[in-house]
């Protein structure tokens, strides 16, 4: 008689990984709610890049370096300068502001208690 030898693989639910497993297997998906737009790093060039795709603005900060120029002056310089800077800081103060609230919102929202139910 032929003797066969046959093997048999049995997998299980169990949360170890395969002792010839190469990689571990990846943890979980974080679940965390992120609304803000901007870090500390980020703020400053993203607000600055948002604030000058609006034509207005773009158009204000030409006629105010404009300005600059001796043949095309009205007034003194700087102070044309002082409206322009002026909107794009209380711009910039205003969307720091909603993305605070916006942080502390997802804050609130994150550390809520949660129920979880196991299968």
């Amino acid at each position: 008689e032929k003797e066969t030898c046959k093997t048999r693989r049995v997998c299980s639910n169990l949360l170890a990984p395969w002792p010839e497993a190469e990689n571990p297997p990846p943890p979980p998906a974080d679940n965390r709610l992120k609304t803000t737009k901007y870090t500390a790093l980020s703020f400053l060039p993203k607000n600055l890049f948002e604030q000058f795709h609006r034509l207005a603005n773009v158009y204000f900060v030409f006629i105010a370096l404009l300005n600059f120029v001796p043949a095309v002056n009205a007034f003194q310089p700087e102070l044309a300068l002082a409206p322009v800077l002026f909107i794009l800081a209380v711009t910039a103060v205003k969307d720091l502001w909603e993305d605070y609230s916006r942080y502390s919102s997802d804050q609130e929202i994150n550390h809520m208690e949660c129920l979880v139910y196991c299968r």
